[in-house]
């Protein structure tokens, strides 16, 4: 039996894939040490690993960072570079004592790939978001002198290289810290230029497992009429104006809407719920998808894996990051639509669910792609190819 560090954030999207992932390695016999918050210490026990915590100083971090400026990719360089600045000694401090015999760790957070250098063990990266094997601006936004805020990433890229005697740090290893094992969770179907990707980067689709949470709701009562699934993720969902836009253009159509609006949005806000909606905090995604006809999200990877996994197509509405990656790859294999949240209205949002609905090759394509996943292998796939990697370090 060996020991493994598990290293990710705190974001629903990058960690419910690897749970499943955690439940079968832990049932091969290993025993799996998880780096989160506490927010997901139900999620992660049940999944058999330990839960570590960050701590007050990581929580400190998620409600007070700053961004030295206001470029979307240098922001996000900043906030995951200053989370592995932060995360690295906590993990060092916490650890101290164990011993570890390898590391899985989230392709973007938590200094994993530094950590497995300073801990002298194996490590295998978790790619929840599409991988990167370049960055994604051209290079001259990369030339020092281009721009205050990349300046002030190069200056903390070089203290945090030094702090960690770490020879060298560019700013790909903070944006996507590649590992000789890559467990990619979609298929190289759906993945934009999945041939320019090395034999490092194994596509095993979707890690989807049987969920404990229930509906609190019936579906029965659907029959023949489409059901609509409308979910805008964890991060950004306070969308007040949206949801009532929703409301607006599907109340009088004959269907069934069921609406996830996330925890920190007050139901009883939104005002007269529509008799053919379904209002919750919360929903269990899977259980939903299983019946929906169509998902409106934000296109979040993890969302629109899990859509596909059951050829439901897709209307994305992307907000942040890689979502507009995962539209544009929607878009372009047909198996959704995407659409700009400023310009939406009720009548857009109506007539966008027509089409998806009435037009078959939208379904076909989902279908087809859902198929993909399925052969891809899942969660399985994904702790072989972790078991059988590590052998080569144990003989």
């Amino acid at each position: 039996m060996a020991k493994v560090l598990f290293i990710n954030g705190n974001v629903h999207g990058h960690i419910n894939p690897t749970l499943p992932v955690v439940r079968e390695l832990v049932r091969d016999g290993e025993e799996v040490c998880y780096f989160s918050t506490m927010e997901y210490k139900q999620k992660i026990e049940a999944a058999g690993a330990r839960l570590v915590d960050y701590g007050s100083r990581m929580y400190e971090f998620f409600k007070s960072f700053k961004p030295s400026g206001n470029h979307p990719f240098y922001t996000l360089i900043e906030f995951m570079l200053e989370m592995d600045r932060i995360a690295v000694p906590i993990v060092v401090d916490k650890t101290n004592g164990e011993t570890y015999d390898y590391i899985i760790h989230d392709s973007m957070f938590g200094g994993g790939s530094v950590l497995s250098k300073l801990l002298n063990i194996p490590a295998i990266c978790s790619c929840t978001s599409f991988a990167m094997n370049r960055l994604p601006l051209p290079s001259h936004m990369f030339q020092p002198g281009f721009n205050p805020q990349l300046d002030n990433i190069y200056i903390k890229l070089k203290d945090a290289a030094a702090n960690w005697g770490v020879e060298k740090l560019d700013i790909m290893d903070i944006f996507f810290k590649k590992e000789s094992l890559n467990i990619v969770y979609t298929s190289k179907m759906f993945h934009p230029e999945s041939e320019t990707f090395d034999d490092s980067f194994r596509f095993v689709g979707p890690s989807i497992a049987q969920r404990e949470d229930k509906l609190d709701f019936r579906l029965d009562d659907v029959g023949n009429k489409p059901l609509i699934y409308i979910s805008m993720g964890t991060i950004i969902n306070q969308c007040m104006d949206f949801y009532q836009k929703a409301m607006e253009a599907f109340k009088n159509e004959d269907c069934m809407v069921i609406m996830s609006v996330g925890n920190k949005t007050d139901i009883g806000l939104l005002g007269e719920i529509p008799s053919n909606f379904v209002v919750r905090n919360h929903v269990p995604q899977l259980e939903v998808l299983k019946s929906a006809d169509v998902i409106i999200c934000h296109g979040g990877l993890n969302s629109v894996n899990e859509a596909l996994y059951y050829g439901v197509p897709v209307i994305s509405i992307p907000q942040v990051n890689d979502q507009y990656m995962v539209s544009r790859q929607l878009v372009k294999l047909r198996a959704g639509l995407e659409l700009n949240m400023k310009e939406i209205t009720d009548e857009i949002l109506r007539n966008s669910v027509k089409t998806v609905l009435s037009d078959t090759s939208y379904k076909a394509s989902s279908t087809e792609i859902g198929r993909s996943f399925v052969e891809a292998g899942g969660y399985k796939a994904a702790a072989k190819l972790i078991l059988d990697f590590i052998k080569q370090y144990t003989r």
